[in-house]
């Protein structure tokens, strides 16, 4: 199976990490955000998926369009026939001919279609949630919009931190892309 993974943040990594590690999976491409300067020195740094890519000398080209509505990033997916695109944090809105190319599978942390956005998990902590979780949908034009695939939820533990359910639902995510890829054509898409 092959997959192309577009991420940007730790959360996402982890996820490819998981992929990466199955040998009936391959990640042939990964599509990032633009390296940004960070801190007071603003120092180059690339994203956290970038990041791992690299250190571990992995045969995964790295993409990082200014914008996904062009000819160049749609050529460029469509160039590796994928069978799925998976969509973890990645930051950009995908434009129809992206989602044309293949299924494209976002892994949102969150209990969709509640905390739509960036800061799911800080929401749900804010919020005083008792479950949070991890949701697989069929991505559409918009924000964290399309028919959910499947969703995951755990008990929000009391005094919980964003560091520990960051960490917990993340877990969720990786067993949850993993289902999803395998057994993609037994799911009933919920609206």
């Amino acid at each position: 199976m092959v997959v192309v993974f577009m991420g940007t943040p730790d959360y996402a990594t982890y996820i490819l990490e998981k992929l990466v590690e199955d040998s009936s999976i391959n990640v042939p491409l990964l599509v990032t955000m633009e390296d940004k300067k960070v801190g007071r020195k603003q120092i180059l740094t690339p994203p956290h998926t970038k990041a791992y890519v690299l250190e571990k000398g992995l045969d995964i080209e790295i993409f990082q369009p200014k914008t996904l509505k062009n000819n160049e990033a749609y050529e460029k997916i469509k160039s590796y026939n994928p069978d799925f695109i998976v969509v973890a944090a990645y930051g950009k809105i995908l434009p129809k001919s992206i989602l044309n190319i293949a299924p494209c599978i976002n892994l949102h942390a969150s209990l969709l279609p509640k905390y739509r956005g960036a800061s799911p998990i800080q929401s749900s902590l804010l919020n005083k949630d008792r479950f949070a979780g991890v949701t697989a949908m069929l991505m559409e034009e918009g924000l964290d919009t399309g028919n959910i695939i499947k969703i995951e939820s755990i008990d929000v533990e009391d005094d919980e931190m964003v560091e520990s359910l960051f960490d917990r639902l993340t877990l969720l995510a990786c067993g949850l892309t993993f289902d999803v890829l395998k057994n993609y054509n037994s799911y009933t898409l919920k609206p």
